[in-house]
């Protein structure tokens, strides 16, 4: 599917407007966020999804899946993927996000250790609790409801895995 890619800093000098349905990719540099990054290769270690226009995010955080806004990331980097999604299926991504909001899913630490452990020794077995959720498998499940069509199944989705599937693509056939 092609994007496009913009900066937080191109939101925060007014050069791009954001839609719902975008999404957003950053790290953190706390010890679990260093592990995911280390098992996962990937400078990348969080995405979130964006809901409106003023920059309202819903992401799978430690206490389940929250409100917040983009300003939160003011001292990190940030990408902002764009996803050429219609009015209905930006409609259909952001009533996703809100229904998970309200049921209050909380946060998949045992699927991030699965999917570490999965990296690590090549197995076929993943380990789930149900009504949990990590962040990249929620915005991952959320652009499914726009239409994208991921090649394993969500809850196996690493924000590395958001990135190489439509940040890296979208610069590669721009070389």
């Amino acid at each position: 599917m092609h994007c496009q890619i913009y900066r937080k800093q191109d939101w925060e000098q007014k050069l791009v407007n954001l839609k719902p349905g975008d999404f957003i990719l950053t790290h953190g540099s706390s010890l679990f966020d260093t592990l995911i990054q280390t098992f996962t290769f990937s400078h990348w270690n969080h995405a979130a999804l964006i809901i409106d226009e003023e920059g309202t995010l819903l992401e799978a955080i430690d206490k389940g899946i929250k409100k917040h806004h983009l300003s939160k990331y003011k001292h990190e980097e940030v990408y902002i993927v764009r996803t050429e999604f219609n009015e209905t299926e930006r409609e259909h991504i952001v009533k996703y996000g809100l229904k998970m909001l309200a049921d209050h899913e909380k946060y998949g630490f045992l699927t991030i250790f699965s999917i570490a452990l999965k990296i690590i020794t090549k197995s076929r077995l993943i380990i789930k609790l149900e009504g949990t959720m990590i962040c990249s498998e929620f915005v991952a499940n959320a652009l499914a409801r726009g239409g994208i069509i991921w090649e394993k199944d969500p809850e196996l989705i690493t924000p590395a895995d958001l990135y190489n599937a439509l940040v890296k693509h979208h610069q590669q056939e721009l070389n």
